[in-house]
Order: structure tokens, then C-alpha cells, then sequence
């Protein structure tokens, strides 16, 4: 006789419960009190240099507050000044001639001066002061040519101050010229030295 096979019942595996997710809490309603203001002042812990200046007397920090405002003051005067003078120059050109030297050379010809006027050269300053004597430009001549009357250096004199009465041109020592802004402006001066 046969045994009946007995089939073996398996329990089914038990799963564990999902965790439920909770929905997210509502914020909690305002409170109905009055935040507190904050102090007019941050703590000292905030502010550590504060204590540095309290330090000081009263006539030590007016003293630097003054040297601080005379040196802000100092720059923006002398910023100024520089950038209003640099915009506000103007140049003069013109000729120097020697009368009478250079005989013997080609028109156009290089020259120099000889003789009593040795200092005439290439690169002789020339110098412009205003009214009161000031030094306003400085210029050189340039390289003589030889001309029918004589030796003729040309000259440029740049950054010269504007807003004196008059001016005086000088070249080396010889004495100066007096001339009016306009016509240091219009430039085109000639002068001559010798007979």
C-alpha cells in the first residue's frame, strides 16, 4: 500500500510592515508676541578695534582726524593742479638768428655759433618766465642752418603756464625778450643777435 505523499506547507515569508510616512508637520502658527528690538549698540565682542580708539584722548584722535583730512584734502589739491596744468599749456616755437656767421657755408647748410656767440648751439636753452620771474617753460634750440643773414637755430618751448601779463624769453644768457600770451601763442617768433 502506498503512503499518500503529504505535501509540506510552507508558511509564506512574512514581510515587515512599511514604515508610514508621517507628513511633513505644519509650521507652528506665529506667535503672537512682538519680537524683542535689538540693542542700539553691538556687543563689544563685535566691534574689538572699539576699544582701541577709546583708548585715545580727544585731542590725539582730532589730531589724526585732522592729519588725515589734510592729507585727503593735500592730494585732491595737488591731483588737480597737475591734471588743470597739463590741460591748460600751450607752446611757442620760433627762430634765433645769429647775424653774420657761418660765411663761407652752402644755404642750408649745418652751422654753429663762432667767435662771441660760442654759447649758440644746438641744445642751448631757452627759458620763459612769467611776470613775476618765475620759471615757467624751458626749450633748446635746434640745429643751425645757415641762412643769406646769418646762422638760424630753430626752437620749441612746450608746457608753458598760462595767465601771466607778460613773458620773457630768454636764450642762454643773452637777455630777454618781452613778449604778450597771444603772441607766445601765435607762435612764428623770430629774433636776431648781432649786426
Amino acid at each position: 500500500m502506498s503512503v499518500p505523499e503529504q505535501q509540506v506547507h510552507t508558511p509564506a515569508p512574512t514581510m515587515a510592515p512599511e514604515p508610514v510616512r508621517e507628513a511633513a508637520e505644519a509650521p507652528a502658527p506665529a506667535a503672537a508676541e512682538p519680537v524683542p528690538a535689538l540693542p542700539d549698540h553691538p556687543p563689544a565682542s563685535l566691534v574689538p578695534s572699539a576699544s582701541r580708539w577709546s583708548r585715545l584722548s580727544r585731542g590725539t584722535v582730532l589730531a589724526i582726524g585732522a592729519g588725515i583730512g589734510a592729507a585727503v584734502v593735500g592730494a585732491c589739491w595737488a591731483g588737480l593742479s597737475l591734471a588743470g596744468s597739463a590741460e591748460g599749456t600751450f607752446s611757442t616755437d620760433g627762430t634765433l638768428t645769429v647775424n653774420g656767421i657761418g660765411s663761407g657755408l652752402g644755404s642750408g647748410d649745418p652751422c654753429s655759433g663762432t667767435d662771441g656767440y660760442s654759447d649758440i648751439d644746438f641744445g642751448t636753452p631757452v627759458s620763459v618766465t612769467d611776470a613775476a620771474g618765475t620759471l615757467v617753460a624751458k626749450g633748446s634750440l635746434g640745429l643751425g642752418k645757415e641762412t643769406e643773414l646769418g646762422c638760424e637755430f630753430p626752437f620749441t618751448v612746450d608746457d608753458i603756464t598760462p595767465g601771466s601779463k607778460f613773458y620773457t624769453i630768454e636764450v642762454s644768457h643773452r637777455g630777454g625778450l618781452t613778449q604778450t600770451e597771444d603772441e607766445l601763442r601765435a607762435g612764428g617768433l623770430a629774433f636776431t643777435l648781432g649786426d
